[in-house]
């Protein structure tokens, strides 16, 4: 039974708030290849998504998982394209200042709802993809914008990697799981330049626990625009993709798959 199928079989047993739900769980099996999608949003959706994380209209928000499901719409490029357009979009209002901090934190925890709503379908049950390859995704402390990386914990998942993920921990933390060893290799996650410090000491405290040859990663919103991350945090590769970060630590059969 294909997905819209199912949704309509669904709507005979559910009521109008189990039938959303349901609606992401069907979306988000309706594409089952592992990629990392790209491209530019829809604006209707786009539109929509930042109306819900300003405001929390539940309205607004069945308005989108209608929209996800009239237009057929893969969770994967929900959650590649449109969550993060969505979050920079927030970000430039807080930066004009027509958001304050509460607000913009708020608005961006609603975007984490739906994330992790999407986000139930890759556990490593669901994936076509599940290997033994294993990686720690760490974002150092005082380092608030978390939901970059959680976006890179469902990438990593759906390529069939298992992902420990440490959410603001100090370096001690990350090093000692380095040091028990089991890991292919360690991402840091970094959004706020002014948090290079505790990164950089996060990256030298693990390289100096990490067993020969696990490499440490540097990714986030800052990888985009800073080309000397490399130097001044010590880590051996620097970029914002995936993909490109898994082919970097010699994970190319996940490269491979996700082409």
């Amino acid at each position: 039974m294909d997905g819209i199928a199912q949704l309509t079989e669904a709507r005979h047993s559910f009521g109008d708030a189990d039938l959303e739900r349901f609606a992401l769980r069907v979306v988000a099996r309706i594409a089952d290849r592992p990629v990392i999608e790209t491209g530019r949003p829809g604006k209707e959706l786009l539109g929509l998504m930042v109306r819900h994380a300003r405001s929390g209209d539940q309205g607004v928000l069945n308005a989108i998982y209608g929209l996800i499901q009239d237009q057929r719409l893969p969770a994967e490029r929900v959650v590649d394209i449109y969550i993060p357009a969505a979050a920079r979009r927030l970000g430039h209002a807080w930066h004009e200042g027509e958001l304050d901090i509460l607000s913009t934190t708020v608005a961006i925890a609603r975007l984490q709802a739906i994330l992790r709503e999407l986000g139930r379908a890759w556990a490593a049950d669901h994936s076509d993809y599940v290997s033994d390859a294993r990686v720690i995704l760490a974002v150092p402390e005082r380092e608030q914008h978390t939901l970059g990386s959680l976006i890179a914990a469902h990438q990593l998942r759906r390529l069939g990697v298992s992902v420990n993920l440490q959410l603001m921990v100090p370096p001690v933390r990350v090093a000692a799981l380095v040091a028990d060893g089991g890991y292919d290799a360690v991402f840091v996650s970094m959004a706020n330049r002014s948090n290079l410090d505790s990164c950089r000491k996060l990256i030298k405290s693990v390289q100096r626990m990490a067993p020969s040859g696990v490499p440490v990663v540097l990714g986030g919103p800052l990888a985009e625009l800073d080309d000397d991350l490399c130097r001044e945090t010590g880590a051996d590769v620097v970029t914002s993709n995936i993909v490109d970060a898994l082919a970097a630590c010699g994970l190319q059969a996940y490269d491979q798959a996700a082409q």
